[in-house]
């Protein structure tokens, strides 16, 4: 526990004080509501909060904390074990992030790309065939296939995209 606060053993005291002006200020009042939680609660309880090491580090914890009890049923003392899960929780927030990027790149394949693709099968549906010779109505062929097959490629995309949400 020592090693993840960032003291020395002589320098931690074991009390709620202690604890508290370790916690980040602004996670501050979550865990004053989480301690009175374990205090009156029969099973142990689980909190994430921040705390700032002496060295001005950030760390995010979880903690699993039970309140032991005297014959009376009274409180007389917290144990529970820290885990440092700042890395998890990096980790976690760049999987997010990466999700939203895909969701947006999704949108527009959805809407931006997919609009002019449609509007090129529709036009080159419009063509007026009879006027072209057979070289013509190859190209024109082609190109339909080849916008055809990025129109299907687009929607599949689409399709995976919604697979994930």
């Amino acid at each position: 526990m020592y090693e993840i606060y960032g003291v020395a053993k002589e320098d931690f005291c074991h009390t709620i004080e202690d604890f508290r002006k370790r916690v980040h200020p602004e996670d501050l009042p979550g865990a004053d509501e989480a301690m009175q939680e374990i205090i009156h609660a029969t099973q142990p309880k689980f909190a994430q909060f921040r705390i700032i090491r002496p060295n001005g580090d950030i760390r995010m914890i979880q903690g699993n904390v039970t309140c032991i009890r005297d014959a009376m049923k009274q409180p007389i003392r917290l144990i529970g074990i820290n885990h440092d899960i700042t890395d998890q929780q990096k980790i976690q927030n760049k999987i997010q992030d990466q999700n939203d990027r895909l969701r947006k790149i999704a949108w527009m394949q959805s809407h931006e790309i997919r609009k002019p693709v449609a509007n090129i099968i529709g036009l080159l549906n419009l063509c007026d065939m009879a006027k072209m010779d057979i070289q013509q109505h190859e190209l024109l062929a082609y190109l339909k296939v080849s916008a055809q097959e990025l129109d299907h490629l687009i929607k599949d995309i689409i399709e995976r995209t919604k697979a994930t949400d």
